[in-house]
């Protein structure tokens, strides 16, 4: 997601945020984050609320209907979105391909997540969010969350990134979430988790920061046992 010119690397995370000591809750000391709460970590989720024009639910579960229908998303009309989604436009890379449409990438992905694996965007969205939290407190060390065993680096730019919905979100970090219980890792910048939990959005396929949600439940194996 951070462009050429935004990839100058701060420290990590521990200069930023003071890690508490593990306690010793398995076996070798790894501290188990299964019981943690997001006010622990620092996090809130995003209040579901309807759009009274369009009736779509930020932050909650849409049909597929509904979304190929839609004309606007946050007060913003689709076609405005699609610009400032192109490369070169609101990120160097681009949210969306050059020939992608909006609405065509946001059904896929809801008939994918929602009809078919009858899970929900913000299952997604919060595991990921909850990783990368536990990560920034505890940067490169192991931690057990779900019955799995994790690692996770949170590296920081200098420049933000604006959401595209200009809903007020924004990140300057990207996280590396590795579950050595089963050797699957995946990268993504931490505005990511933020669009999938609100308006069920993993980026276009003719970028390369999209986080395909078949990835997210790999390294989030816990969401489909």
């Amino acid at each position: 997601m951070f462009d050429s010119a935004l990839r100058f690397a701060l420290s990590l995370s521990s200069i930023l945020l003071a890690a508490a000591p593990l306690t010793a809750d398995e076996p070798g000391g790894t501290k188990d984050f299964s019981e943690a709460s997001p006010a622990e970590l620092g996090i809130a989720w995003v209040d579901e609320r309807q759009d009274p024009k369009t009736g779509f639910l930020v932050g909650g579960k849409n049909a597929t209907s509904l979304i190929k229908k839609l004309t606007e998303l946050n007060g913003r009309p689709i076609d405005r979105l699609e610009q400032a989604m192109r490369p070169g436009a609101a990120s160097e890379k681009g949210f969306l391909g050059t020939d992608e449409t909006l609405l065509e990438v946001l059904a896929a992905d809801n008939r994918n997540v929602v009809n078919e694996r009858r899970l929900t965007h913000q299952q997604l969205a919060r595991a990921l969010r909850m990783l990368a939290a536990i990560g920034q407190k505890h940067p490169v060390q192991e931690f057990a969350y779900r019955g799995r065993r994790y690692r996770v680096n949170v590296q920081y730019y200098r420049g933000f990134q604006e959401s595209p919905f200009d809903d007020g979100t924004r990140a300057n970090s990207e996280a590396t979430i590795e579950n050595l219980s089963n050797g699957k890792s995946l990268q993504f910048s931490l505005l990511v988790p933020d669009m999938i939990e609100r308006y069920g959005f993993y980026e276009g396929r003719g970028t390369p920061y999209r986080v395909e949600p078949r990835r997210i439940l790999e390294v989030c194996d816990f969401l489909v046992d």
